[in-house]
């Protein structure tokens, strides 16, 4: 009994306490040490950084470089809790978040966004359907997101490129460049400039929106938006699809992001159209796989009607893959 306890201890040890850190060279720049010898260590690698008195999840470091030593690291901090503390004695674990299933708290201060080849599951939100739209956040560069309703390819960590493809489907023709301006621990600001055309009336219209998304704690998330947007024919779409014959329009929305236990999402909140004096809103429920992200939800344009119908309340389904 004595040795299997040894073994069962010294395999918890080893999967608990993987790497250790030594030394805080600066801000971003830690070196560590490998304690399981048995973990294969290459320039790339993502570790996560616990607290070794709670034990709880203080962020995401990348492996660097190898020391003359072998088993001495040095890895720079990619994301960092703001209300943890990183020091020496501190442990780290080596993740593999293209998989599903890595032993990590849901929490929104854990998204990763560098990396394209992480699995949705761990990103935070880009398109979040066709309601609800875009949030502040952008692709990476080279990433996409295809789906029944939306096209998007990301030019640079900071820009991308998108298409409603559902809009055009029902005859508006259009395209989207959003542009991320701020992006630290507390916020994310982006703007978009939207270009639609009406091939029937050969009518075109500009749309200007802007993003603001609010960590206000590990586990919810707000989601502010407003959109200006030119003179526009009526169109069968189902966003915004009543005829606006002033010269600027106004749409405020403003969601609030849940984040569950299994990395699943639930968004919802109001949206106001100022022009029409209509209040509506939406709720999407948000199932992350590893590329597929699906959404289930209710929205309306108009709370006061009560009925089925683009005006009124729509029953959503869409799915994208990002990749």
């Amino acid at each position: 009994m004595f040795f299997i306890f040894i073994f069962f201890s010294s395999r918890v040890f080893a999967y608990d306490h993987e790497f250790i850190i030594t030394d805080i060279v600066s801000d971003q720049n830690l070196q560590i040490e490998r304690l399981d010898k048995q973990i294969e260590v290459l320039p790339g690698d993502i570790l996560a950084i616990y607290s070794h008195q709670s034990n709880e999840v203080l962020g995401y470091a990348i492996v660097d470089s190898i020391t003359d030593s072998s088993d001495l690291f040095m890895v720079t901090i990619e994301s960092h809790h703001k209300n943890g503390l990183i020091r020496p004695e501190n442990y780290l674990r080596k993740l593999d978040l293209t998989r599903l299933n890595n032993d990590i708290p849901a929490r929104y201060d854990l998204a990763y966004k560098a990396g394209s080849n992480i699995a949705s599951k761990y990103r935070p939100l880009v398109y979040a359907g066709l309601i609800q739209g875009m949030t502040a956040t952008n692709l990476n560069k080279s990433e996409w997101i295809i789906g029944p309703s939306i096209l998007a390819y990301g030019l640079t960590a900071n820009s991308q490129l998108d298409i409603n493809l559902a809009s055009t489907l029902f005859g508006v023709l259009n395209l989207g460049l959003k542009n991320k301006l701020i992006d630290n621990d507390d916020y994310e600001l982006a703007i978009e400039n939207g270009f639609q055309y009406y091939p029937s009336t050969k009518k075109g219209s500009y749309q200007f929106t802007g993003y603001l998304d609010m960590a206000s704690n590990s586990n919810f998330k707000s989601y502010a938006k407003f959109k200006l947007f030119t003179k526009k024919p009526e169109d069968q779409s189902i966003s915004n699809n009543e005829e606006y014959s002033r010269d600027f329009n106004l749409e405020l929305q403003l969601a609030y992001g849940y984040i569950f236990s299994n990395w699943n999402q639930m968004i919802f909140g109001p949206k106001v159209d100022v022009n029409k004096k209509h209040v509506g809103g939406v709720i999407g429920y948000y199932i992350l796989d590893k590329n597929i992200n699906t959404m289930f939800g209710v929205s309306s344009n108009d709370f006061s009607e009560l009925r089925l119908g683009k005006q009124a309340y729509l029953l959503n389904l869409d799915l994208w893959w990002r990749f």
